[in-house]
């Protein structure tokens, strides 16, 4: 009868401990996996003229807009691009916003993102944003006939 019972509680022994390494081997992958963080990035024209004709350009929402109104001193905001991208600290992703703009996005250590704003092909800006931050990270940059264009970037 002893020995009965000492097989089977070394069999249950056995089974807990491959339970527990299990669990143990499944809460490392888990663990290892990184954390996709979306990105929103939108290129905004910043003018007093009018809408353009012809294009594909449309007004930017009254949020945005009231937003970047505050802060720069165009009347009228226009969304140019806009796209979605998740973003892992081993996947950066390079967004195409149009044919002369894009930004290199990259998230770093400490909760950190790093953006290059490429124009032409050549690096603009390069900014280094908190993912703490509820607020988005705008980028601007001159253009000519008193307007400005702008990248809007939001981080979820």
């Amino acid at each position: 009868m002893n020995r009965k019972l000492t097989s089977s509680r070394l069999r249950w022994q056995f089974f807990l401990l491959l339970l527990v390494l299990g669990l143990g081997f499944i809460q490392a992958a888990l663990a290892s996996e990184p954390v996709e963080t979306r990105v929103q990035a939108v290129l905004v024209w910043g003018t007093n003229e009018s809408q353009p004709s012809g294009k594909n350009i449309k007004e930017l929402d009254a949020k945005l807009r009231e937003r970047l109104a505050n802060i720069f001193k165009w009347r009228n905001y226009f969304e140019v691009g806009r796209k979605t991208v998740g973003v892992t600290p081993s996947k950066p992703q390079l967004v195409k916003l149009s044919d002369d703009c894009s930004v290199d996005i990259k998230l770093l250590p400490d909760n950190q993102a790093e953006v290059k704003l490429i124009g032409k092909g050549k690096t603009i800006v390069t900014r280094r944003h908190s993912l703490a931050k509820p607020d988005a990270l705008v980028l601007a940059g001159d253009d000519k006939n008193n307007t400005a264009w702008f990248v809007v970037l939001s981080f979820n």
